[in-house]
């Protein structure tokens, strides 16, 4: 029996939440819908608009609906369309509010500056149908705008942001992409400006450079020009229209082909005259219309190849290392890595902070300038390098620095590592982190004594 009153109240318990939902919040979501679908000033749905005009005193803008999300500008003819924005204006259309009626078939539209409305945006929809409001003055507290619908003369309020949000020109709504392409994509660049060629490719997760040398590329520095030219837009379109030829792009100034591997195509961009300080014409070969850039692509392009390239002192990381040793003439000392700490030979503890100063040189810090093929090391005074860095792990060599000549430009220290045969030339500041002593590295809460 117990059991029995236990499922009754059980049963009672969900009968009145579902009595709950479906009057009080299922009901109360249900009438917040009608109260804005009552404010709606067309009862239509963004994606039953098939086509969209803009009209205004002087101009009309023409947008058709191509496909899912896809746009076409047939007025006025020969320009592209964004088809983001045109699917914006799309939505907003559907949004547009209605505020309450001021004037019930209203005899003179004059009063409120709808006999002449300075932007009508009329609507078709896939079912035939067709829809127009007219937007007029703003009322005397700027408040609010009023508009009518084309089939009647009821005049209503509206927030004042429709009617600008429906006022654009062509160049707002054309498109503007630079060139289009999915940056993941891309597995190779090419840069031609002259006699000059640039050459990277990928290879599984890091870039190389191919021309005008082969060594290895900065892969951050790589996936920020792909970046730069996969989120550029153009900044404006030449008025009037220029041809590819007064435009400096037969040839052109400087040509970027990027190859697309999931498409296996190449995307090209031409880059030609610039029309104006800090600007640059360019055209998308895939496309016919010339357009006007910012400076950046063209910047970044005419990068020397240092710039491009991987500058890190050495691949070897921190974690890999367990001794160093440092010489420098007849004087020399070591330190190991013995658990957290970092110590002597004789067991005295070093001050932690300093010699991961000292590491972290090797991973952050950059080289200023490469020389891929030196001349004699004593050109550079390595042939007796005034401080000599070995890096050991169980107690073999990993790597060696060899520290030569002061440079005056670019400003620094000659440096040669056992990795590569080339020289490098890196801040006074590596050496400075390297030419130490040992009492320099000492712990000093210890007073010299061992632990």
């Amino acid at each position: 029996m117990k059991f029995k009153g236990t499922a009754v109240l059980f049963f009672l318990f969900l009968g009145l939440g579902a009595f709950v939902y479906f009057t009080e919040i299922r009901g109360r979501e249900e009438r917040q819908q009608a109260e804005e679908a009552k404010k709606k000033a067309l009862q239509i749905e963004q994606k039953d608009i098939s086509e969209i005009s803009l009209i205004y005193p002087d101009r009309t803008i023409t947008g058709l609906k191509k496909g899912e999300k896809q746009w076409e500008i047939i007025l006025p003819a020969g320009i592209e369309a964004d088809s983001e924005e045109w699917e914006l204006l799309a939505g907003n259309v559907a949004r547009i509010e209605r505020e309450q009626t001021v004037a019930e078939n209203a005899t003179d539209l004059n009063a409120f500056g709808l006999d002449k409305p300075g932007v009508k945006v009329a609507v078709k929809l896939t079912d035939g149908r067709s829809f127009e409001v007219h937007f007029g003055n703003e009322n005397p507290r700027k408040t609010f705008s009023y508009a009518k619908l084309s089939n009647g003369n009821d005049v209503f309020l509206t927030p004042t942001s429709w009617p600008r949000i429906f006022t654009k020109t062509p160049a707002e709504l054309r498109n503007k992409v630079v060139l289009a392409f999915e940056s993941d994509d891309i597995d190779g660049v090419k840069i031609v400006e002259g006699g000059k060629e640039f050459e990277v490719q990928k290879s599984g997760e890091d870039w190389q450079l191919k021309k005008p040398i082969d060594a290895k590329a900065d892969n951050t520095e790589v996936t920020s020009f792909i970046s730069s030219i996969r989120f550029a837009r153009a900044s404006s379109f030449p008025d009037p229209p220029v041809d590819a030829k007064t435009a400096g792009l037969e040839p052109p100034a400087i040509s970027i082909t990027l190859h697309d591997e999931k498409a296996k195509a190449d995307r090209m961009l031409l880059v030609g005259k610039s029309p104006e300080t800090d600007k640059f014409y360019a055209k998308d070969t895939s496309r016919p219309t010339i357009f006007i850039i910012d400076k950046e692509i063209a910047e970044k392009a005419r990068r020397p190849v240092f710039d491009w390239r991987e500058k890190s002192i050495t691949r070897i990381t921190r974690d890999s290392i367990e001794e160093v040793e440092i010489v420098r003439g007849a004087d020399k000392f070591s330190f190991k890595k013995v658990e957290a700490d970092w110590k002597l030979p004789d067991g005295k503890k070093l001050q932690w902070d300093k010699v991961s100063g000292m590491l972290n040189t090797l991973e952050f810090d950059k080289a200023k300038e490469i020389i891929d093929a030196p001349r004699a090391l004593a050109t550079y005074d390595l042939d007796k390098p005034k401080l000599e860095v070995s890096f050991k792990k169980g107690g073999s060599e990993i790597l060696r620095l060899a520290f030569g000549a002061d440079v005056k430009t670019p400003e620094g220290v000659y440096l040669k590592t056992s990795e590569t045969p080339a020289v490098k030339v890196v801040s006074k500041d590596v050496f400075d982190k390297f030419n130490v002593k040992a009492e320099d590295l000492l712990e000093a809460s210890t007073g010299g004594s061992g632990n």
